[in-house]
Formats: structure tokens, C-alpha cells, sequence
């Protein structure tokens, strides 16, 4: 029985597509959160916890939805807001120039 010039080669494509999908369906499903952003920001001991569990293990929880929630909300916290910071206490100016060390007298 003789085939078509094309018919091998769509069969190793078929083959090669069919082999994808069955590596795709076999791979893990990510971690879901268990907590949003809002909830970490919302409430400190939680996230003081979460955070705490994530310090304990760095590389294998580095990654975890949660762990990079928390941190989120950590950092969200602790800058806050620019208009809630005290103002700067700056040293009064002098009216003294500032003497250069090019200054030719």
C-alpha cells in the first residue's frame, strides 16, 4: 500500500503533539493562596506568622503564593503612606558660602 509523500510526516507531528499534551496533563498544579494581599494587610499576626514560616524554609517557600502575598503586604505596610512621614529635620543653612578647595587667593 503506497501513501502519500506527507502522510509519515504528519503522523510524527501527530505523535510529537500527542506526547506534549500527556507531559502537559501530567504536571503538578501550582500552589492556589490561601490568603489575598487585603487579608495580609488587614491582619498584622497573621502575617507575621506567614511570614515567620516563610523565613524558616527561604528556598522551597520562597515561591509559595502566600509567602509572596505576605511579603507584598509587608512591604505595602511598612512605607506607607509619603504624606504620613514626619517632616525632615535639616540642620538651619548657614549664609556662609561653601569654601571650595579651587579657591585662588
Amino acid at each position: 500500500m503506497r501513501f502519500r509523500p506527507g502522510v509519515q510526516f504528519n503522523g510524527k507531528r501527530l505523535g510529537l503533539v500527542v506526547t506534549l499534551l500527556c507531559a502537559a496533563g501530567c504536571a503538578p498544579a501550582p500552589d492556589r493562596t490561601t490568603h489575598s494581599v487585603k487579608d495580609y494587610r488587614e491582619d498584622t499576626a497573621l502575617r507575621r506568622r506567614e511570614l515567620a514560616g516563610c523565613q524558616d524554609d527561604p528556598i522551597a517557600q520562597a515561591r509559595k503564593p502566600d509567602c509572596v502575598n505576605a511579603r507584598e503586604a509587608e512591604r505595602l505596610e511598612s512605607i506607607g503612606s509619603l504624606r504620613e512621614l514626619p517632616p525632615l529635620q535639616l540642620p538651619a543653612r548657614s549664609d556662609k558660602p561653601a569654601s571650595s578647595g579651587n579657591s585662588k587667593e
